[in-house]
């Protein structure tokens, strides 16, 4: 059988290109023809992804994959297909979130969110798939009547990487606590809570502490220049940085030098890094949002207050309590285990070929 899996974009280390590819490699070894397609292409992409351009029509048995996060063209040409038409639904941020610093990408996840009802309205999509229940809620809203969960296919093995020693030396130089999160520099991200929540903690709580942002913020120009000013205005120093897009060694040597994990994000539709950061053991407290509390089961500390004193004193809770970080970390190899990528790209598998 042939089952090729459409993208907007193709970016390397972009959560939904990485998942394509896996569930790509999956299918090949399950004996299936499998290509991805793609409207732009990183040059780093390329040969693992071709450009939709050279996608060749498919037959009555084939089965094409939209990947949605985005709108795009695909949309519509999804529709006058041959074969079998699948959509596997990423999400969309809320326009609401974006509009006050990127009203263009506003636009863009507002578009999104009509193209997703109109392809609904079409009853063209066989199966339309959530990477969590919470996506599915939201597909269903939409308007599709055919609708399956099939959790995001997380490789985890590219971090098992030798960490910058000059990076983790001078890391080592200031042996203190360290509280990190990891993820685009974007709006639903709050990261101007995450600033916050280190203001508070460096003033009132302890002064030896370090708050780590890794990130690139591509696209996000306003928004990041809102939290340099924040920064300034709060005045804070070099114990709270935001470090910018790493490399993949970098990015493993500042997890292994974390001593918990923080999700301030208000919108996610999986939430990858919080499986990172039970990978390296990582205590975990993330805001009660959207997909967060399913991706993250009973491997970290739930926070509903938006109050940073809230959130800080609850840092400093997991941070000296050290039966709690035991107990989150065993969970949380434990939560690793039901996404097992060997288990998930099954699942992909048997759900992409109606096996």
């Amino acid at each position: 059988m042939k089952v090729h899996q459409l993208l907007a974009t193709a970016h390397l280390g972009d959560a939904t290109g990485d998942a394509a590819l896996a569930v790509a490699t999956a299918l090949r070894q399950a004996g299936h023809e499998a290509e991805i397609f793609a409207l732009e292409v990183d040059p780093a992409m390329r040969g693992k992804v071709h450009r939709y351009s050279e996608f060749p029509p498919p037959g009555e048995h084939d089965c094409t994959v939209l990947h949605f996060n985005l709108p795009s063209p695909l949309t519509e040409d999804l529709v006058g297909l041959e074969g079998v038409r699948m959509l596997v639904y990423h999400n969309l941020t809320p326009p609401e979130q974006l509009l006050p610093y990127c009203p263009e990408i506003a636009r863009l996840t507002a578009l999104g969110r009509r193209q997703l009802e109109w392809l609904a309205a079409q009853s063209c999509v066989d199966l339309a798939i959530g990477v969590s229940a919470y996506n599915t809620r939201d597909l269903e809203a939409a308007g599709f009547s055919s609708t399956a969960t099939v959790p995001l296919l997380v490789d985890l093995r590219h971090l098992d990487v030798p960490s910058n020693t000059v990076l983790a030396a001078e890391l080592e130089r200031d042996p203190a606590p360290t509280f990190l999160t990891v993820g685009r520099v974007a709006p639903n991200k709050r990261i101007e809570d995450f600033l916050k929540i280190a203001t508070y903690y460096l003033r009132y709580i302890s002064p030896r502490a370090r708050f780590l942002v890794v990130g690139g913020s591509g696209g996000m120009e306003p928004y990041l220049a809102s939290l340099s000013k924040l920064q300034s205005k709060l005045e804070l120093d070099a114990r709270v940085r935001l470090v910018g897009r790493v490399s993949l060694e970098d990015l493993v040597t500042y997890y292994r030098a974390a001593s918990v994990y923080v999700c301030t994000s208000t919108h996610e539709g999986f939430c990858a890094p919080l499986l990172e950061a039970m990978k390296f053991d990582l205590p975990i407290v993330a805001r009660h949002a959207a997909a967060i509390p399913e991706t993250l089961g009973d491997a970290g500390v739930l926070v509903g207050a938006d109050d940073p004193a809230d959130w800080a004193e609850m840092l400093h809770a997991v941070l000296e309590d050290d039966a709690m970080r035991e107990r989150l970390s065993k969970n949380g190899h434990a939560r690793l285990a039901a996404f097992d990528p060997a288990a998930v790209a099954e699942r992909w598998v048997k759900t992409l070929t109606w096996g």
